[in-house]
């Protein structure tokens, strides 16, 4: 099997004097690992390009016996600047490419999360202060392109709005995170739904909604009230622990 295409390099680590592994996301078949045989020597072959966050074009090949895969050879068509030299950014970045590497392991929703990583890298790059709930906000977005996430928008039971402005201050909604949906008040009270629910005020539900869709440049854009980050905040951290079973612990995503 050989093949070309786009990658994003996610990690690069030496397993030799003059040979590295990398893992990289690619657009058509999901996260790979492959070997750069002389990857840490060659300026023909690999010129600038093995760095984590870098944009590259790869050509790779299977091994003779199909048992891994090769880098033949890649160039670079983006790198990040900015990210290389603010540690709050770069953190941001890479806690949110971490979760991307753990819900899309192989090529299902494949080119969403591959388009979604370069707009969030752009986004950071470009960003002046980015905000600490961008990272749940990524998450969110991300969980849902996979097929995961309840719908912000409208009541799951009668589809009624959950909003009506994006700073509201209407009666809060409840998430149900076991079912995986949003009620109103009403419907919650006339519901047997499962679980302790999390209480989404309208605010919290325009963000985790429309906000989220509209990508990561959006998501610097509104004023969002400290109640409405401790909600939206919560709400991701206890839908991706229970429906995709993953915490963020010590630094990396853990199975919980």
């Amino acid at each position: 099997m050989e093949f070309t295409d786009k990658a994003l390099v996610l990690k690069v680590g030496a397993f030799r004097e003059a040979d590295l592994w990398v893992r990289f996301l690619s657009p058509s078949r999901g996260a790979l690992t492959a070997f750069a045989f002389g990857g840490a020597k060659s300026k023909r072959r690999f010129c600038g390009c093995l760095d984590a966050l870098c944009e590259i074009h790869v050509r790779v090949r299977s091994s003779g016996r199909g048992e891994y895969l090769c880098l033949e050879e890649g160039s670079l068509l983006a790198a990040p600047r900015r990210l290389r030299t603010d540690w709050h950014r770069l953190g941001l970045a890479m806690r949110c490419i971490k979760f991307l590497e753990a819900v899309c392991p192989g090529s299902q929703g494949a080119p969403e999360a591959y388009a979604l990583a370069c707009d969030l890298l752009r986004t950071l790059e470009e960003e002046t202060e980015p905000d600490t709930l961008f990272a749940h906000l990524f998450r969110a977005r991300a969980s849902r392109e996979q097929g995961f996430g309840p719908d912000f928008e409208r009541c799951a039971a009668c589809g009624e709005p959950l909003f009506h402005a994006q700073n509201g201050r209407g009666q809060a909604h409840l998430l149900f995170v076991e079912e995986g949906r949003v009620l109103c008040r009403i419907c919650a009270s006339r519901t047997g739904a499962a679980g302790r629910p999390l209480q989404i005020s309208q605010e919290s539900a325009y963000v985790l909604g429309p906000v989220v869709d509209a990508g990561p440049q959006a998501w610097l854009e509104p004023d969002i009230s400290p109640q409405a980050r401790r909600e939206c905040a919560a709400a991701v951290d206890a839908l991706v622990r229970y429906h995709l079973g993953l915490a963020w612990d010590r630094a990396r995503y853990r199975n919980v």
